[in-house]
């Protein structure tokens, strides 16, 4: 990040998944290779810090909320970046994308943020603050190893039944969604959204910022996409390699979570969770 007037800007962007909560279960040790993975590419970031003198922030979510050998990892990834690691709590989460979403977004009435990640699925909820939040232990990852035949290993006999299976797994964890009121808008943050904005606008995932995206377009993403299996996911246009098998997953959560809050369309924001937590502690004349 650059500041410009007061306002933070972003000079490079990176997003690359590593899976470090894979396999990970209930308060499990994190696995190997995705420690591996993510090592490597914490040890890039570093890298490029150094070059272009930047002081490094570290933070983690669902995963190292979880892990019972977070605090080796954490010890690790400290010593690599030069910064404490900071666990935040889903709750925490939340508020941060809220912030990060909406910081720069003139809008009326109650607004919502939604943000679906591997593990966990946060939503915060207010008109210019938060006024509620919660985090659902529910993410693309989770319900993917939850249901393996969403991951598209081979092309399921029976679409529909995986589907509703699914669904109404996701609607078991996403409950609290109902305690909330119905918002004017909501926001989406997130790989899988950034995902499927990229390919329903055919743009690049880098300039999706605003695009609107339907329940039904979900829909119909998520059911072309689970009639396929992983490699055939892998070669559609503007997909990310890396989140193609765990894709319908995350899509069908977000859908399941609009209609819990009565919203039949979403807006995507690129500026999420990241950019929450650097303004809350940089600071950012909001507008």
């Amino acid at each position: 990040m650059r500041e410009e007037r007061d306002k933070l800007v972003p000079a490079v962007h990176h997003s690359i998944g590593t899976r470090l909560g894979a396999n990970l279960k209930e308060k499990g040790a994190l696995d190997p290779e995705g420690v591996r993975r993510t090592l490597e590419v914490i040890d890039g970031y570093a890298r490029e810090l150094h070059e272009c003198g930047a002081t490094a922030s570290a933070i983690a979510t669902s995963a190292m909320r979880r892990a019972s050998d977070g605090e080796t990892f954490a010890r690790e990834v400290q010593r690599r970046v030069g910064a404490p690691l900071e666990i935040i709590s889903g709750e925490r989460e939340a508020e941060l994308s809220f912030r990060g979403a909406t910081v720069n977004r003139s809008h009326d009435g109650i607004v919502g943020v939604l943000d679906v990640g591997g593990g966990s699925a946060e939503y915060a909820y207010g008109v210019q603050h938060v006024q509620g939040n919660v985090s659902c232990e529910i993410g693309a990852v989770r319900l993917s190893e939850a249901i393996p035949a969403l991951l598209g290993a081979t092309v399921p006999s029976d679409v529909g039944a995986l589907e509703a299976e699914a669904r109404a797994f996701v609607r078991e964890r996403i409950k609290p969604l109902y305690e909330f009121p119905r918002p004017q808008m909501v926001i989406a943050v997130g790989g899988t959204m950034f995902n499927a904005a990229a390919i329903l606008a055919d743009r690049d995932r880098e300039s999706v910022d605003g695009v609107v995206i339907t329940r039904k377009q979900l829909t119909g993403l998520a059911e072309r996409f689970l009639e396929m299996d992983t490699a055939t996911r892998r070669a559609q246009p503007r997909i990310s390699a890396q989140r193609a098998d765990i894709f319908p997953a995350g899509l069908l959560i977000v859908d399941e979570a609009l209609g819990m809050l009565d919203v039949h369309e979403c807006t995507i924001s690129q500026l999420d969770l990241l950019y929450g937590y650097l303004v809350e502690k940089y600071g950012e004349a909001e507008t």
